[in-house]
């Protein structure tokens, strides 16, 4: 008889038998997988539409929360500030954003969508709606409400100190 090796997410043979029950049973790696796999799916997507994904969390960030202070905006999308800065040149050369100074401190900057930065987010709304539709697929409503619970209730648990 034959034993037919069981293959991992990742495509490399499974071993029941190496390292202990809970590792098998860790959230951890999946999270990570998952979340590495979904981002990968995500960009390919976006890209297909000309954009980035740091384009799009800053587009999005934009429309649905308005103007902000780049610091602001920094703290907001998680990055930091020449990380942002860097985005933010590249989207104001596009004239996606445009940036208004008070001052001579670069980073008290107003950041603001154009009129060409809302038409590119209403054309990549559409693929991300489309990606995440596809990422959730078989899941129902209760389902995804549930798992958007459960993925804040993670994250707080890891960020509270």
């Amino acid at each position: 008889m034959v034993r037919r090796q069981e293959q991992s997410p990742v495509g490399r043979p499974a071993s029941r038998e190496a390292g202990p029950t809970w590792l098998h049973q860790s959230i951890a790696p999946k999270l990570r997988l998952a979340a590495k796999e979904s981002r990968t799916f995500f960009e390919a997507e976006l890209g297909r539409s000309g954009a980035t994904f740091a384009t799009w969390t800053m587009l999005a960030t934009l429309k649905l929360e308005g103007p902000m202070i780049q610091r602001a905006l920094a703290r907001y999308l998680n990055i930091e500030g020449p990380t942002l800065s860097r985005h933010l040149e590249t989207m104001e050369r596009r004239g996606l954003v445009v940036r208004t100074r008070d001052g001579a401190d670069r980073r008290a900057a107003t950041v603001a969508l154009t009129p060409a930065g809302e038409e590119m987010y209403a054309e990549i709304e559409a693929v991300a709606l489309k990606s995440q539709q596809r990422m959730l697929a078989g899941l129902s409503d209760e389902e995804v409400e549930q798992l958007g619970g459960l993925l804040d209730r993670i994250l707080r648990n890891v960020t509270s100190g």
